[in-house]
């Protein structure tokens, strides 16, 4: 695994404006582990108020939903960068560097342009939202784009990572796919040298 954290780190050298992308994902991939927490928190919360003291409370189920879905929209650019997307990868493991960096390409468009997509589709919802003053059918009756909100932030992001991964791609190692599903980077040939060494 050091192998591709130094191919990544090279390869972002050459590319320090993209950085703040890479930085925003981290945060909101860190924010969506809070997230994570405060939710399990609460339902716990609810477990013990409902079961314990028989005084189950009225904010909690609408508050974890809310949560999980902020939590799982922040987290995708993140997931990218890290190339821990669900993948087949039986082909992709045997084929030459030019073909995978080829797929990989072709992956990495077609994941912004669908997060494109769904990133106006998903603004306009949540606009439509806020001039209608739709409201969740719940207990709270939340505005709908509070939950909507995340659609439009989380598919931003993932577009402006997949366009800055796709820009680096050519200037680094090839990917490598492996059985497992895991997406590496090549290593280098000196730190193929230096691995070989006893």
């Amino acid at each position: 695994m050091q192998e591709s954290s130094n191919a990544v780190t090279e390869t972002d050298k050459r590319f320090g404006p993209f950085k703040w992308v890479d930085r925003l994902s981290a945060v909101f991939g860190r924010l969506g582990d809070i997230l994570l927490i405060a939710i399990a928190s609460m339902l716990t919360y609810e477990v013990i108020a409902r079961y314990v003291f028989l005084a189950p409370t009225q904010w909690t189920q609408d508050v974890a939903v809310t949560l999980q879905i902020w939590f799982t929209y922040l987290g995708m650019a993140l997931v990218l960068r890290q190339r821990q997307l669900i993948r087949i990868s039986a082909f992709l493991s045997i084929a030459g560097p030019r073909i995978r960096y080829v797929l990989e390409g072709v992956a990495l468009v077609i994941i912004g342009a669908f997060s494109l997509v769904a990133l106006v589709k998903g603004y306009d919802m949540m606009m439509d939202s806020i001039a209608l003053g739709r409201r969740q059918p719940t207990m709270l009756a939340l505005p709908n784009w509070i939950a909507e909100l995340p659609i439009v932030v989380g598919f931003a992001l993932l577009f402006l990572q997949s366009l800055c991964d796709l820009i680096r791609l050519p200037f680094g190692p090839p990917p490598i796919f492996t059985a497992g599903g895991e997406h590496d980077l090549e290593p280098s040939s000196n730190e193929m040298d230096v691995k070989a060494t006893p």
